[in-house]
């Protein structure tokens, strides 16, 4: 054989070995970025069942905190004969999980209306201990209702990656 037949058959080898190790090459990019896919979408998967368990606990923990709030407003309906609290303490109590709760002003709290000495009687309560159960309810509200925000931000977001 001629030396250019001998050429010509070494680069149709050559070409050859090229393509099949840029076919097995491109063959291994493609099972590495399956394998990807599949642990992508496990990940995710576990992502979104983690979610789901923290969303549960949060609407378990909304729903006591609205039962508390509820058991709080019945608390206040049943203590009739009390005079209303001012204008200032009602502002004060509404304001309570918007903004930092400010010095109070001056101006003390009311007396308990009734002078019995049992404590399990309601009609001892003074505006302090109405005040103080609204805060305390108001506050945890708020609280839980900023954790709720936050899961459904974070689940607004996953939505919008799982449209894309």
């Amino acid at each position: 054989m001629s030396w250019l037949a001998q050429l010509a058959i070494a680069f149709l080898l050559f070409t050859a070995g090229l393509a099949s190790g840029i076919k097995y090459h491109a063959g291994q990019d493609a099972l590495a970025a399956k394998d990807a896919s599949v642990l992508l979408a496990a990940d995710q998967r576990q992502q979104r069942q983690m979610g789901d368990v923290a969303v549960t606990r949060q609407i378990a923990k909304v729903t006591a905190l609205a039962g508390q709030l509820g058991a709080a407003r019945e608390h206040i309906k049943s203590l009739s004969g009390h005079t209303c609290l001012d204008a200032d303490t009602v502002r004060l109590l509404n304001d309570i999980g918007r903004e930092p709760v400010r010095a109070a002003d001056s101006s003390p709290a009311g007396a308990p209306t009734s002078t019995a000495t049992d404590p399990s009687n309601r009609a001892d309560s003074s505006d302090i201990d109405i005040a103080s159960a609204i805060a305390q309810c108001r506050s945890a509200y708020a609280g839980i209702a900023g954790q709720l925000n936050e899961v459904l931000d974070i689940e607004e977001s996953r939505h919008q990656r799982d449209r894309k």
